[in-house]
């Protein structure tokens, strides 16, 4: 099995492998190292073979085992949730960094899904409050957990909604890591994307836009004037939100790559003029 694995990904089977094993025989991979022969208890292999059947069949090890860790944290995923990834984390760097010196900050998490976006911020923000969405009363099972998990439970709440159609309030900060792939892209995605992730959290619309613009519409009511706004971007989007930021008549700050020099998250700014009547 082993060797099917390092053949389908040749890069990641040893790793993998050496996870399955620390997670349920407790083995340390020194020890193996050191003593390559030495026999896992007979009552934890069935356990062992299934979960390396189900890397064979494309699962991910966060689905397999339910938990991904994110930006320092472990975060418990369901069949509702986004599996997040590592790029990701660029949201959460830029949002800590917009948010410096504002007191008691208020901050709109929209698609929340595990809610560890939201969740990594109130962990590293003692005064912030927050304020997660999902249209998935599944996903908002998991960041429930997860809030409760990390202690943070009184500085979440969680709502049930299509975006922002239900809130009535002003925040210093709203991001999104929106659901932005072509619809009809994603049977060409990977096994692990397609067949594990939520279509809920991938599917963008025809042109992978439709939940900028449905955003894009709340935006002047929830963002305090002068304040930033954060969206997680598809690798070829920049064009297309440079566009729909224009026609929306916010001004787009910055499109910020991540490691791997991709566009991943646009800036947005709302002028003075288009905040709530007396906001200020």
């Amino acid at each position: 099995m082993l060797a099917r694995l390092s053949k389908q990904q040749p890069q990641s089977a040893v790793q993998d492998v050496r996870h399955i094993l620390q997670k349920r025989a407790g083995i340390d991979w020194a020890a193996i190292i050191s003593d390559p022969f030495q026999e896992i208890p007979a009552v934890l292999v069935p356990q062992i073979e299934e979960d390396m059947a189900a890397l064979l069949a494309g699962a991910p090890l966060s689905r397999i085992y339910g938990t991904r860790e994110f930006y320092g944290l472990e975060f418990a995923l369901n069949a509702h949730t986004l599996d997040p990834r590592p790029e990701t984390e660029l949201l959460v760097d830029l949002a800590r960094e917009r948010l410096k010196g504002i007191e008691n900050p208020r901050i709109l998490d929209l698609g929340t899904g595990s809610g560890c976006i939201l969740i990594s911020l109130l962990h590293h923000i003692k005064d912030a409050q927050g304020v997660g969405i999902d249209l998935s009363d599944g996903a908002l099972k998991a960041a429930k957990q997860n809030a409760q998990n990390h202690n943070l439970a009184e500085r979440a709440q969680f709502i049930c909604g299509n975006w922002a159609e239900s809130l009535d309030s002003t925040f210093d900060l709203v991001l999104s890591n929106p659901p932005y792939i072509e619809n009809q892209i994603i049977e060409t995605l990977e096994d692990r994307v397609k067949n594990h992730d939520p279509i809920l959290a991938l599917a963008g619309g025809n042109d992978g836009l439709q939940a900028y613009r449905e955003i894009f519409l709340h935006i002047p009511r929830l963002l305090k004037t002068r304040r930033t706004a954060l969206f997680e971007i598809g690798f070829d989007q920049r064009d297309s939100i440079m566009r729909l930021s224009e026609e929306s008549r916010f001004i787009l700050k910055a499109v910020h790559c991540d490691l791997g020099g991709q566009p991943r998250v646009a800036e947005i700014f709302l002028p003075k003029n288009m905040g709530r009547c007396g906001d200020k």
